[in-house]
C-alpha cells in the first residue's frame, strides 16, 4: 500500500545509524504505522464525518458552456437529510449494487490569498451493476458537501425514467445512503450522479493543499493522499479496496499549471477565464486507493524504458537537476520488475512526482506515485550516500508495489501485509539488480530482519494477519509487522521453496489474479502448485500448513542447539523479551506457539555459509525435539540460522558461545558477515529475555575494533547504543563512553575521514565509525568537526566545503559544542536550503544543542511554521534522544497533546520515540498516569501499552544487568 510514518522512521535510522542505533518507537503506522507504519501514521485525522459542509447550502457545478468559473459556485437550498444513528450498520458496504465505471471531473480552487478557504467541487457518474434486488445503494462519503438536489438514480435500460432518491449520512462509517421507492431489480444495470465540495484538507490523507516557497511567494499545489480510506474524501465511491471500476478522470485548473492523474492525458479543453478542463484515458479495473490527482506547476524530466513506458520525474522547478538518479534507477528497475514477474506493467506511462509538503513517505498511486522530496530527489553535491541508498529503496519499494497492491490487490485490509511485506523485501531484489556491489539483500537482515525480531518479540505484538473491521484497526496494522516481519517470513519462504521456484510462483500467481483480489492462502495455494511442478520435497507443498505458523500467531522461536556427543539435539521455544508479561490476551495462538522452522547450521571444520533450500532441516510445530547424528567433531564450534534466511534466534550451551566468540577474537573472517551479525544480534536479545548470560553478549563485541564489515558493525552499535541509552544517568557511563571511544577510535584510525575513491559499504562504515569516535570523546574527531563547520560559517561561496558524507557529523558536533550561533546558522540552512536531504541533515543536527533554552525554543517552533509541519514529528523523536531534550520533550508532549495532535494528526506516535530510554519505576508510572489522565485513547492505547511494556523491559534490564556491566567495565580498564 503505502510507506507512511514507518518510512520517515527507516530514512531517520539510516540518517542516525552511526549516533543512535536502530530504534523504533513501535510501529505505522502504518505507519505509521505507524505508520505508524506507522505507528506509521503522523497525519491520520479522528474518524469523523465533518459537520462543516454538510447542512449548507450546497454548490450549483459549474458546466462547460458560458458561465465562468472564476468566483465560488452559486448556492441553492438544501433539502432535509436524514442522519442515521451512529453504530447501526455493519462497517463493510452492503455491495447490492457494484461499480463499473467512475465518470469523475474535480476543480480544486488553490487561487484565493486564504489557504483556509480553498476548496474543490466535482460530479461523478457511476455506473453499476445490481447483484442483489434492493432499495437503496450505499457508497461512502466523508467530509463533502452532496448537493442534494442533484444526485439521481437513472435505470441505464431505455425508457425508464430517473429515480430521486432520499439520502441519509451514517458519520460514523462514512456511508451515503440513497433510498428509493423503487426496487433496483439484480441483473439490471443503473446509474448514479452526484454533484459535490470539499475543502481542500491542509493536510492529507484526502484530497489537500500543498505549498512551497520561492522567493516571497507561496505557490500552492492541490495533491491527494487516498490510502487506506480517503478516496471517500475527494468524491462519493465504494471505497474498499476489494471493489475495482475502470476510471474516467477529468481534472479543470488554471492555465499557468498543469494536471497530473494515473493514466496518460488524451485532450484538453480550452474554457473561460483561463480554466482547462484536462481529460485522462480511462483506466484499468483498479480500487480507489489508488486513484490520484495534483495541480501544479512542476516540470519534468522523461525516459522511455526497454518495454516503450513513458517514465516522467516530476518536482518544482528549482529542483529538476535532482530527479535524474530517481529517474534512472525507476527506469530500470520497472524493467527488471517486468521481467521478474514475467507480466508487464500494464500503463503507458508511469510518472514520480515528488512533492514539497508532504506528511507521509511515498504512495504507489497507479501510474502517479507521489513521494516527499527526501525519498526521491538527489543531488551528488549535497546528498550522502545513506540516502542515495534510501532513494533506491524507496523507488524500488514503490514500483514492487505496481504488482502487490495494483495489480493484484488484497481482498480486505486484514491482509495487507501482501502489499508491505512483499514490496518491503522485493525492494531489496529490485536494488540488488541495479546495485550489486552495495550488497543489500545481506544489508536486508541488518535493516529489516533484526529490527522485525526486536518488534515482535514483546507480548503486545500481533500477528502478521489480524481481522479489522475499522478504521483505527486498519491503521495500526501498518506496522513494522506488516512491513519487517512480513518482508523477513517472504525472504524466508523464498529461501526454503529456492529462487526459481519462488519467483515462478509469484509469476503464476500474479497471472491467475490480474487485476483481481487475493489472500495470503491464493498465494500459498500457486507457490505449493508451483513447488510440486518444480519436482520439490513434498514438506514444501503445502506452503499454507508451513506458512500459517508464521502469519497467524505473534512473535517468534528460539532455537537451542545442544551438543551431545558428536549429535546435535534441536529444540524449540517461544521468544518473549519479557517472559513475565501479563499476556492481554487479544490473539490466541492455535498452533501454541510451535513454528515449522527451516533450520540450517554449519560447524567449524565442514564450514558453509552458502547453503540453499536443499539443505534445510525440518523441525515441525508439534514441537518435537530432533536429533542430527554425526553431524559435530572435537572441539568445532557450531552456528545455526546460515545468514540468518530463517525468522528466528538461535541458542547455544555457554562452551559454543566461548568458541565462537574465540573465533571472533583470533579471526572473525572465518564467520560470514551476516551471521557475525546474527550472533551479536541474537546474543543481546537473548540476554535481554534472560536466556542467556549478559557477560556472554558483551564478550560478542570485544573484538568490535577490529571489524572491518558495515554489517556486523552496525549490529553491534545498535546494541552497545542501547546500553549506552540505559547508563546515561548512572555513574557508569563514564567508564562506558571510554570503551565505546577505544572501540572507535581504533578503526578511525584506519579508515581515517576522506572518502574519496571509496566504495558504497566503506563509505557507510566510515561514516558509523566517525560519528561513534566524535560521540564518545576523540578529540582529534570532534575537533576535525569543528574547524570543518568554522571553515563553513567563515565561506561566502555557494559551495559547501564539507564532504556530504561526512557532512552529518559535522553539523551535529558543532550544534553539540557550540552555542546559538552556531545553532541559528544551521536552521537557516534548513529554512533555505533547495535540497531535501539537507534540510533533514539540518534538521537532525538542531536536536543536538546542550542548550536547555535552545531545545525548548525548538520543540516551540514544531508547533508552528518554523518547522514544517512534516518535519515536527521527526524532531520530537530527535530531542528525545538527546540526554538534555529527554525530559523536556516528555514534559512537552503531555503538556501539549492536544495541540500536537491536532498539528500532526495523531500524538501517539510519539510516545514510543520518546519513552524509549525510560528505564526507572518513576518513569513507568509517570506514563501510566499520563494515560490514565486522557478520557479517550483510541488509536493511542496500543502505543502506551507498548511504552508500558518496553519501560517494564528496560527496568528489568538495569535491575539483571547493571552489576554485570560494571564489572565487565572495570576488568577491561
Amino acid at each position: 500500500m503505502l510507506l507512511k510514518i514507518l518510512l520517515l522512521l527507516v530514512l531517520l535510522e539510516y540518517t542516525l545509524q552511526g549516533r543512535h542505533g536502530r530504534q523504533y518507537y513501535r510501529h505505522k503506522g502504518h505507519h505509521n504505522r505507524q505508520k505508524r507504519h506507522h505507528n506509521r501514521h503522523n497525519g491520520v485525522r479522528s474518524w469523523r464525518h465533518s459537520n462543516r459542509y454538510r447542512g449548507s447550502k450546497p454548490t450549483q457545478y459549474y458546466r462547460y458552456g458560458p458561465r465562468k468559473p472564476t468566483l465560488p459556485p452559486s448556492t441553492t437550498t438544501t433539502p432535509p437529510v436524514i442522519t442515521t444513528p451512529p453504530g447501526g450498520r455493519d462497517v463493510r458496504l452492503p455491495l447490492n449494487l457494484y461499480p463499473v465505471l467512475y465518470e469523475l471531473e474535480l476543480q480544486p480552487f488553490i487561487y484565493e490569498t486564504n489557504p483556509t478557504d480553498f476548496y474543490f467541487i466535482g460530479k461523478v457518474t457511476i455506473e453499476m451493476e445490481c447483484r442483489q434486488s434492493t432499495n437503496e445503494i450505499v457508497l461512502h462519503s466523508n467530509q463533502l458537501n452532496i448537493t442534494t438536489s442533484s444526485v439521481r438514480i437513472e435505470p441505464m435500460a431505455p425508457g425508464q425514467n430517473p429515480i430521486i432518491p432520499t439520502i441519509e449520512f451514517d458519520t460514523v462509517n462514512h456511508f451515503l445512503i440513497l433510498k428509493t421507492n423503487t426496487q433496483l431489480v439484480s441483473g439490471s444495470n443503473y446509474s448514479v450522479y452526484i454533484e459535490f465540495r470539499g475543502p481542500l484538507l491542509s493536510r492529507p490523507p484526502g484530497f489537500y493543499q500543498s505549498s512551497y516557497q520561492r522567493g516571497n511567494d507561496t505557490i500552492y499545489i492541490a495533491s491527494t493522499q487516498m490510502a487506506p480510506t480517503d478516496a471517500r474524501k475527494a468524491f462519493p465511491c465504494f471505497d474498499e479496496p476489494a471493489v475495482k471500476a475502470r476510471f474516467s478522470v477529468t481534472l479543470i485548473r488554471k492555465k499557468h499549471l498543469i494536471s497530473l492523474s494515473n493514466m496518460n492525458q488524451i485532450r484538453s479543453k480550452i474554457l473561460d477565464n483561463n480554466w482547462v478542463a484536462d481529460h485522462y484515458a480511462v483506466t484499468p479495473l483498479m480500487s480507489t486507493y489508488l486513484l490520484a490527482f495534483v495541480v501544479c506547476d512542476f516540470t519534468f524530466k522523461e525516459e522511455t524504458t526497454d518495454n516503450n513506458v513513458l517514465y516522467k520525474a516530476w518536482t518544482r522547478p528549482e529542483a529538476i537537476d535532482q530527479t535524474t538518479y530517481a529517474l534512472d534507477v525507476g527506469v530500470r528497475i520497472l524493467t527488471f520488475f517486468e521481467e521478474y514477474f514475467a507480466t508487464p506493467f500494464p500503463l503507458p506511462k508511469q510518472d514520480m512526482i515528488a512533492v514539497p509538503a508532504f506528511a507521509f513517505g511515498a504512495m504507489e498511486n497507479w501510474g502517479l506515485i507521489v513521494y516527499r522530496e527526501t525519498f526521491m530527489l538527489y543531488d551528488p553535491l549535497d546528498t550522502a550516500e545513506n540516502f542515495k541508498q534510501f532513494v533506491t529503496m524507496v523507488t524500488s519499494h514503490e514500483l514492487a508495489h505496481n504488482w502487490f497492491g495494483n495489480l493484484v490487490t488484497p481482498s480486505w485490509w486484514d491482509d495487507i501485509w501482501l502489499n508491505e511485506g512483499f514490496a518491503n523485501y522485493i525492494a531489496f531484489v529490485g536494488m540488488d539488480f541495479i546495485q550489486k556491489d552495495w550488497l543489500v539483500l545481506d544489508n536486508f537482515v541488518v535493516s529489516s530482519v533484526h529490527n522485525a525480531l526486536s518488534f515482535d518479540g514483546v507480548i503486545s505484538s500481533h500477528p502478521i494477519y489480524v481481522p479489522v473491521s475499522n478504521t483505527d484497526e486498519i491503521f495500526q496494522l501498518f506496522d513494522s509487522i506488516s512491513y519487517e516481519k512480513g518482508g523477513s517470513v517472504i525472504r524466508m519462504m523464498q529461501f526454503f521453496l529456492g529462487d526459481e521456484t519462488f519467483k515462478r510462483g509469484l509469476q503464476l500467481y500474479i497471472t491467475e489474479r490480474a487485476y483481481g483480489v487475493a489472500s495470503r492462502d491464493d498465494l500459498w495455494d500457486a507457490l505449493g502448485r508451483q513447488s510440486i511442478i518444480d519436482g520439490k520435497p513434498q514438506k514444501v507443498h503445502d506452503v499454507k500448513r508451513i506458512m500459517d505458523t508464521w502469519t497467524l500467531q505473534m512473535n517468534y522461536p528460539t532455537v537451542f542447539m545442544e551438543r551431545m556427543g558428536n549429535d546435535i539435539k534441536l529444540s524449540q521455544s517461544r521468544y518473549l523479551r519479557d517472559k513475565n508479561a501479563t499476556d492481554p490476551g487479544t490473539y490466541n495462538s492455535s498452533f501454541g506457539y510451535k513454528w515449522e522452522i527451516p533450520f540450517t547450521f554449519t560447524t567449524q571444520t565442514n564450514k558453509d555459509f552458502n547453503q540453499n533450500d536443499a539443505d534445510i532441516i525440518w523441525m515441525g510445530k508439534e514441537g518435537t525435539d530432533i536429533l542430527l547424528s554425526g553431524n559435530i567433531s572435537g572441539n568445532d564450534w557450531f552456528i545455526g540460522n546460515i545468514k540468518q534466511y530463517g525468522f528466528y534466534r538461535v541458542n547455544y550451551p555457554k562452551d559454543n558461545w566461548e568458541k565462537l566468540i574465540d573465533q571472533l577474537k583470533m579471526d572473525h573472517t572465518m564467520i560470514h558477515p551476516v551471521n557475525r551479525a546474527q550472533i551479536i544480534n541474537d546474543a543481546w536479545n537473548l540476554a535481554k529475555s534472560g536466556d542467556l548470560s549478559m557477560n556472554t553478549a558483551l564478550k560478542t563485541v570485544e573484538y568490535l575494533s577490529r571489524e572491518d564489515s558495515y554489517f556486523p558493525f552496525f549490529a553491534a552499535n545498535n546494541e552497545l547504543v542501547y546500553v549506552g541509552n540505559m547508563l546515561e544517568r548512572t555513574e557508569l557511563y563514564g567508564d562506558f563512553s571510554a570503551f565505546m571511544k577505544k572501540a572507535f577510535s581504533i578503526p578511525l584510525n584506519e579508515l581515517g575521514y576522506n572518502n574519496t575513491g571509496s566504495g558504497h559499504l566503506e563509505i557507510l562504515l566510515r561514516r558509523l565509525v566517525v560519528e561513534g569516535a566524535c560521540d564518545y570523546g576523540n578529540e582529534d574527531c570532534i575537533n576535525n568537526a569543528i574547524n570543518s563547520f568554522q571553515n563553513l560559517m567563515q565561506g561566502t561561496g555557494p559551495i559547501n566545503p564539507i564532504d556530504v558524507d561526512s557532512r552529518q557529523n559535522v553539523y551535529d558536533t558543532a550544534i553539540k559544542y557550540g552555542g546559538v550561533k552556531e545553532w541559528d546558522f544551521v536552521y537557516n540552512r534548513y529554512k533555505t536550503s533547495n535540497v531535501a536531504s539537507e534540510k533533514l541533515t539540518s534538521l537532525v543536527a538542531l536536536s543536538h544543542s546542550r542548550e536547555v533554552w535552545i531545545l525548548s525554543r525548538f520543540l516551540q517552533y514544531t508547533l508552528t511554521d518554523d518547522i514544517r509541519r512534516q518535519d515536527g514529528f521527526n524532531a520530537f523523536r530527535l530531542i528525545a534522544r538527546n540526554p538534555i531534550g529527554r525530559s523536556l520533550v516528555w514534559d512537552f508532549l503531555r503538556g501539549n497533546w492536544n495541540d500536537i495532535s491536532n498539528r500532526f494528526g495523531s500524538a501517539s506516535f510519539l510516545l514510543g520515540g520518546v519513552t524509549a530510554k525510560f528505564n526507572t519505576e518513576f518513569d513507568l508510572q509517570s506514563i501510566q498516569t499520563f494515560k490514565d489522565s486522557l478520557p479517550n485513547l483510541g488509536n493511542a492505547a496500543a502505543a502506551f501499552d507498548r511504552a508500558i511494556e518496553t519501560t517494564r523491559a528496560n527496568i528489568k534490564w538495569m535491575e539483571s544487568n547493571f552489576q554485570i556491566i560494571k564489572d565487565w567495565l572495570q576488568s577491561l580498564k
